[in-house]
């Protein structure tokens, strides 16, 4: 179908269930009833909520902000937005300068929220300014100046869209993607860009009526709006959304196996973190026979862990590897097929890719080459909103997603990387994923992530932050030992591992390699200044590194340590 709404109406059985909501009180209550919307429900309401939208606005295409935890109501607002005109789904969990900043870079003009407890949303957006913005609208408790979801969807008619109908062109969504330095672009996608990959999942994994698949992503992550949202409900199938907040929530990570029990989804899935972090939840006797397989994507998944998890529940694990400039898809492990745990799965209908050579400029489709992949498909956006528009597109149409791999001739993806997370020890390209792959397959560990530190000589050394299972510790002159039998080159070997609590991670649950690098250059300067029997405070402003010398009289010799480090700061004000 050519536009989101047409998709949504042509399912072929009105009357099923398209969304679930489960409360965690089902499992502790026989008298609470299930939330559920059916696809004809769905239809209708999506339709009056976008001419809701519209007549708030007074024109066809108003720009919705969706700041909206997982509910019923979030999902057809998001839904509706498309529709009507723009959705403009943001994080939640930016704090109120964040959000703020993402509403006026894109000039939203209504701004649909909900009050749950804990997520302080209310607050935040009491503090947001945004000129353009004309009213705020509610999926929960409704406050003075707010327009309710329900009485809006009651209030307007649900028969027909009024004013012009939605084309494949038109622009269906703005979803932000964060850049090396943290700060995010804004990157449009089409009704047709958002279709492509809809489709594209929904046939890699065979979905239809029988489908009911759990979604524990958040709206703002273009996965949980598109790939495990739109995906299954233009093939009539059912959508699962557990709590809020998802697996985020800890009573459902601690109880998911029981909750997987009471729903019989034959899909679930989660953020490779969220995954692993079942492996320490015990099944307890919980039936999984109703699940076909577990999905997994947003950031790679440990090929350790993928083997963990099967082994464990006997549940294949499928990976998407997408971007949110692809509209989140471009290959997956397809249904029927047994997942390569060392690969992202074979390119989606409609994909077609290839690799830049390092050190070329022409775009290679040659199986045996490895480089950077590129892209071009029905999904891939046009170009960043702003100045940046043609950022990573190469003469022919493609379009260079910044991961390192290469594509076999049966189209099977596998990706070594990040181009930017490339560590260069003395003039050598070292994979931090060699690292990784190999600290992940040592007894205990949990995570792991490589990242550059600053070396006085070599310009940059890899260094190893990981984390270990519950209850267990990690030897690390034992790992050690390991990596060194793991990994061929010496170079490549850590020259110091940090064993943590925690990694630090994005809003989305990706490990925040910013926050890493950040770690790894204040612990170079430390150790750097203590040579010379100086002391510093640091901090990063936009991934600036600040530094404030415990004294005015050292503060020249500071800055001259760190330069010859590689490091580039800024003395920030000294104190009085």
């Amino acid at each position: 179908m050519a536009d989101i709404l047409s998709a949504l109406r042509a399912v072929a059985a009105p009357s099923s269930r398209a969304i679930r909501f489960f409360d965690l009180a089902e499992l502790e209550f026989d008298d609470v009833q299930p939330s559920f919307v059916t696809h004809a429900e769905l239809q209708a309401q999506v339709i009056a909520l976008a001419n809701a939208f519209r007549a708030i606005a007074g024109h066809d295409r108003p720009v919705v902000t969706i700041l909206a935890p997982s509910t019923i109501e979030g999902l057809i607002a998001l839904l509706a937005a498309e529709v009507a005109g723009v959705a403009h789904p943001v994080n939640y969990l930016l704090d109120a300068a964040g959000i703020a900043d993402c509403m006026n870079a894109v000039g939203s003009e209504i701004v649909v929220t909900g009050h749950q407890s804990g997520l302080k949303i209310a607050e935040k957006l009491a503090e947001v300014q945004v000129p353009s913005l004309r009213a705020t609208v509610t999926t929960g408790r409704v406050r003075a100046g707010e327009h309710a979801v329900r009485a809006l969807i009651a209030a307007h008619p649900s028969g027909q869209l009024q004013g012009r109908h939605p084309q494949a062109d038109d622009l269906a969504a703005l979803f932000h993607t964060a850049g090396t330095t943290g700060k995010s672009k804004v990157v449009p996608l089409t009704h047709a860009n958002l279709l492509a990959s809809a489709h594209g999942i929904a046939d890699a994994w065979q979905m239809d009526g029988a489908t009911r698949i759990v979604n524990a992503l958040p709206f703002f992550h273009v996965a949980g709006a598109n790939l495990l949202a739109l995906g299954p409900l233009i093939r009539g199938a059912e959508v699962l959304l557990l709590s809020e907040t998802g697996l985020r929530n800890p009573a459902v990570l601690s109880r998911h196996w029981e909750i997987v029990q009471t729903l019989r989804p034959t899909i679930i899935g989660g953020i490779p973190s969220s995954l692993v972090a079942l492996l320490d939840v015990p099944l307890n006797g919980a039936d999984l026979s109703s699940v076909r397989f577990c999905a997994t994507g947003g950031a790679p998944m440990p090929a350790t862990a993928g083997v963990a998890f099967e082994k464990q529940f006997g549940l294949q694990v499928h990976t998407i590897y997408g971007m949110t400039e692809a509209a989140g898809l471009i290959a997956t492990a397809r249904l029927g097929t047994s997942p390569d745990y060392d690969t992202a799965g074979q390119l989606a209908s409609g994909v077609e890719a290839g690799v830049r050579p390092f050190g070329s400029e022409v775009v290679s489709n040659a199986p045996d080459a490895v480089g950077t992949i590129c892209i071009r498909a029905p999904q891939v956006f046009r170009g960043y909103a702003g100045l940046n528009a043609a950022e990573g597109f190469l003469p022919g149409g493609w379009f260079e997603t910044g991961d390192i791999g290469n594509i076999a001739a049966d189209g099977t993806v596998t990706i070594s990387g990040r181009a930017k997370d490339v560590i260069i020890r003395a003039g050598n390209n070292l994979d931090p994923a060699e690292i990784e792959i190999a600290a992940n397959s040592f007894p205990g560990v949990a995570d792991s992530a490589a990242v550059a530190m600053p070396d006085r000589y070599a310009g940059e050394v890899p260094v190893l932050y990981l984390t270990a299972r519950a209850g267990q510790r990690i030897a690390t002159d034992a790992l050690e030992a390991h990596l060194r039998n793991a990994i061929s080159d010496p170079q490549a070997r850590p020259t110091r591992i940090l064993v943590v609590e925690k990694l630090p991670l994005t809003s989305v649950g990706k490990v925040s390699r910013l926050h890493l690098r950040q770690w790894a250059a204040t612990k170079a300067a430390q150790d750097a200044l203590g040579g010379h029997g100086l002391t510093a405070s640091f901090d990063f402003v936009d991934n600036q590194m600040r530094v404030m010398p415990a004294d005015e009289a050292s503060a020249e010799k500071v800055m001259q340590v760190l330069a010859e480090l590689g490091l580039r700061a800024i003395l920030a004000r000294l104190p009085a």
